[in-house]
């Protein structure tokens, strides 16, 4: 067995690959976004947080699509377990045409699966991701939005977070985890200190009529620190890409 010096490991982990999650704030927050071999649980508000998430599949697909020798793009899979039931094909098709992607491409690599009971949500991620293969992100949205606080609830979710931990054994895909907030507390997402412990990297995210705020609560390698954005007085209207055909987009 060989050691490694300190320089080395820096070094490593300087060239991990970021992939941007498309929020400025929360880029900047994270120096860049989320990072290779790291674990990231991030909790607050689902309409953020889902917006987050479909910006950063599209970004997976440049950013680890690039991280080959042959200097030519890949297939980059992306898993993505819905338990907050937000993933919009649309949106995601928009996103991907303003970067220049194939959104049909981009699409066809997003394997999606719905969990619509706690019991599903343990069921996917204790018995089925485990079954994936060459799966660079592992996304799971909302992971304790459906759970029960009884003795059955956190028995599920110790089961959910070892067959985590078994796809990490097996292939090391990044894996973002996201859920609410715990519903007494301003600080704790739902779960407590099961799913708080599990994650390398803590973000909580909150919002409120006239800002969003981004706290950085854990991290291996950088301190706790904050982050505010003011909302705008009149924000500009949206327009509605839920009445486009998606065939537009593709």
């Amino acid at each position: 067995m060989n050691f490694d010096t300190g320089m080395d490991d820096y070094q490593k982990k300087k060239d991990l690959p970021i992939i941007p999650t498309g929020d400025i704030s929360l880029d900047k927050l994270l120096l860049g976004g989320f990072q290779k071999e790291l674990m990231y649980l991030v909790y607050g508000p689902k309409a953020i947080i889902t917006d987050i998430l479909l910006r950063t599949c599209v970004n997976a697909q440049i950013i680890l699509g690039s991280q080959n020798q042959s200097n030519t793009s890949k297939d980059v899979k992306v898993a993505y377990i819905d338990g907050s039931n937000r993933f919009n094909p649309y949106t995601v098709s928009k996103y991907a045409a303003s970067q220049r992607l194939s959104p049909r491409k981009v699409l066809e690599n997003i394997l999606i699966t719905r969990a619509f009971t706690w019991e599903q949500m343990v069921e996917i991620l204790q018995n089925k991701i485990t079954q994936l293969e060459n799966i660079e992100m592992v996304i799971v949205a909302g992971i304790t939005q459906l759970f029960e606080y009884d003795k059955a609830g956190y028995e599920g979710l110790l089961k959910a977070i070892d067959g985590i931990k078994q796809l990490l054994s097996k292939t090391a895909p990044l894996i973002i985890l996201t859920g609410p907030k715990e519903k007494y507390s301003q600080f704790k997402p739902k779960g407590g200190k099961i799913i708080q412990h599990f994650g390398n990297v803590l973000v909580m995210i909150n919002e409120d009529e006239r800002k969003v705020s981004y706290r950085l609560i854990q991290h291996p390698a950088m301190p706790e620190k904050q982050l505010l954005r003011k909302k705008h007085k009149n924000p500009k209207k949206r327009s509605d890409v839920s009445n486009a055909k998606l065939d537009e987009w593709l």
